[in-house]
């Protein structure tokens, strides 16, 4: 046992450098599809453990995950548009194959390394996007003006200087800064989780991104719901200061913050939700064409382009499932996300560790406008959920048998 315990200690650096490299998505290597660094990364430490590789059993959730994708895949076969849906299918079984690596990985692991990786790469991930984003207003000039021109970390959006960091859209951007952002909020002591909850802050909100901060709100008055008074105290003055920080730096660089806000607010009722509404629009008339099995797998933007000479995706990734795979995908799919916190619910991490609960939240409501059908962020998260699972059922079940010998 204190032989495991070592190894599991040991074990930090892989960890640490898995998270890591999933927030270094963005640059990869074009080999008919992205061969990305954290995939790499656990094809090597794959070929290093190789002998010792195992499969944990899977959870009624996987399966479901798994019967998922198995249908939306075959629902490739007879799409309109095959190539398409073979580059989704490929897609589809290198981000399974890296999962699996991926719950190997975080099993080594103990929960205390895993929690100490989480904190360390949320911070160089937020420092080293701040300083691109600095970086990018510099070289674009203190009142940048453009449309969808990148400089560094930073998205000249309809004239917004919204921040992308180490990534390459400011919506991803605050999808990735979910599970940093959450497990802050609710580890809110010392030093290092008090920098780092307020880099999140001030990184999420110069995203401008108005789904992502609204699902970042109500992730944090969900928690204050639930959180002892002291906690609350925490987080309303780490919350201020983080409004003092964002003030300051904007008249540094000499940017209105509030006439920015106010504008990105008053483009919601005339911007259609930036395009999304006619595209869901649009999702729904596709669907009712094969309401079954749906028009194949990742064929929306080749049937959107079709008819508007412009490859857009659903931005919706429930609305995403149900056109291309139909509704026995979509049934699949909502069945593994309802099983999903119902298995989380019994190991009660919603008590334990609740960012994990909170994250999840905060993901479901940011999946209403991003189209995630294979994303690495969502699927680390699965895999680090799992180890939280497998660890809180086992202290459950102890609980039980010390009941039953007593």
């Amino acid at each position: 046992m204190e032989r495991l315990q070592i190894n599991k200690n040991a074990s930090m650096w892989p960890v640490f450098l898995l998270l890591f490299f999933i927030t270094l998505s963005k640059y990869n290597l074009s080999v008919g599809f992205s061969l990305k660094i954290y995939m790499i990364f656990l094809a090597i430490f794959f070929c290093i453990y190789f002998r010792d590789f195992y499969f944990h059993t899977l959870y009624h959730y996987e399966i479901l995950l798994l019967l998922f994708y198995f249908t939306y895949c075959l629902s490739g076969a007879f799409s309109q548009y095959p190539e398409s849906s073979i580059r989704v299918i490929l897609g589809v079984i290198l981000v399974l194959g890296c999962y699996f690596i991926m719950r190997y990985v975080l099993e080594l692991a103990s929960i205390g390394a895993i929690e100490k990786s989480i904190a360390n790469v949320g911070i160089i991930f937020n420092v080293i996007s701040l300083l691109l984003y600095v970086i990018g207003i510099k070289v674009t000039g203190r009142f940048p003006t453009g449309v969808e021109v990148t400089s560094y970390g930073l998205l000249l959006d309809r004239d917004y200087p919204r921040l992308i960091g180490l990534l390459d859209d400011p919506n991803i951007f605050i999808f990735f800064n979910t599970l940093f952002f959450s497990f802050y909020l609710v580890n809110l002591k010392g030093f290092k989780h008090s920098i780092g909850f307020i880099l999140c802050v001030i990184t999420s909100l110069l995203t401008f991104s108005r789904g992502g901060i609204l699902a970042l709100i109500l992730v944090v008055i969900l928690y204050m719901l639930i959180a002892n008074f002291s906690k609350k105290v925490k987080m309303m003055t780490v919350s201020l200061l983080c409004l003092v920080g964002i003030y300051a730096a904007g008249s540094f660089i000499q940017i209105d913050f509030n006439e920015i806000i106010a504008s990105r607010i008053t483009d919601f009722s005339t911007d259609g939700g930036s395009g999304r509404f006619e595209l869901w629009s649009q999702a729904i008339n596709y669907f009712m064409s094969n309401p079954l099995f749906g028009i194949g797998a990742f064929n929306f933007s080749d049937y959107y382009a079709f008819e508007h000479n412009e490859k857009l995706y659903v931005h919706n990734t429930y609305l995403e499932v149900l056109v291309e795979s139909g509704i026995i995908g979509f049934l699949f799919y909502i069945s593994f996300l309802l099983m999903l916190v119902i298995t989380l619910f019994k190991a009660k991490l919603h008590k334990e560790k609740p960012f994990i609960v909170l994250t999840l939240f905060a993901f479901l409501i940011q999946m209403m406008s991003l189209s995630l059908m294979i994303n690495e962020a969502f699927f680390s998260f699965l895999a680090l959920t799992l180890r939280y699972i497998t660890v809180y059922e086992r202290k459950e079940v102890d609980v039980y048998d010390k009941q039953q010998k007593g």
